[in-house]
């Protein structure tokens, strides 16, 4: 048997070149749209746990306060005092040791900082908000996260007079619109 062979005009070449170029665009925006709920899912789950940490970080804050300058002073005395080895390296130690408890403690800071400051703009588009189901996701988030004490799921649901299942969806949801404010679009 001879080859088969296939004769292609001009016009049909263009033809099958617009249609790859279709569905490569498409598979590009399929591709693109994944990623971004992919990104987007990413920033609720961070803003989730950082709200889930948000009353023992700010607990942890409120109990232990700045240190004042005397207070690093005889910190950092009391290292070199108990341990008179070699002095460089206790120094040194001690020093790190500070410097890092005196990092956490503004990293915990500026976190709960910015934590407040995205649930103020929250309640502010809440408040300014018409609907009353965007007003009752804002009231779930603060009982389920911020308000002493934490309500749980089925106490929220009862309030509210929604399911259970309502209550996750409008976390999810609130948590979103928060993550928009805490870590941006």
């Amino acid at each position: 048997m001879g080859e088969i062979r296939y004769f292609l005009t001009q016009e049909d070449l263009n033809t099958v070149a617009a249609l790859a170029g279709r569905e490569a665009v498409a598979a590009y925006k399929e591709e693109y749209l994944r990623e971004e709920r992919k990104r987007a899912n990413e920033k609720v789950s961070i803003t989730r746990k950082k709200l889930a940490s948000y009353r023992r970080v700010k607990a942890s804050i409120e109990d232990t306060g700045e240190f004042t300058e005397d207070e690093k002073m005889e910190y950092r005395w009391k290292f070199l005092e108990d341990l008179m080895g070699s002095i460089q390296n206790i120094v040194t130690r001690t020093e790190s040791a500070v410097v890092s408890l005196e990092k956490k403690k503004r990293r915990d800071k500026f976190e709960i900082q910015s934590i407040d400051k995205a649930l103020e703009l929250y309640k502010a588009e809440a408040e300014r908000s018409t609907s009353a189901e965007f007003k009752r996701r804002y009231r779930e988030l603060i009982g389920k996260y911020i308000n002493e004490p934490e309500m749980s799921v089925a106490e929220i649901a009862e309030k509210e007079c929604v399911t259970e299942k309502t209550v996750y969806k409008d976390l999810g949801i609130a948590c979103g619109i928060v993550a928009a404010y805490l870590l941006g679009m």
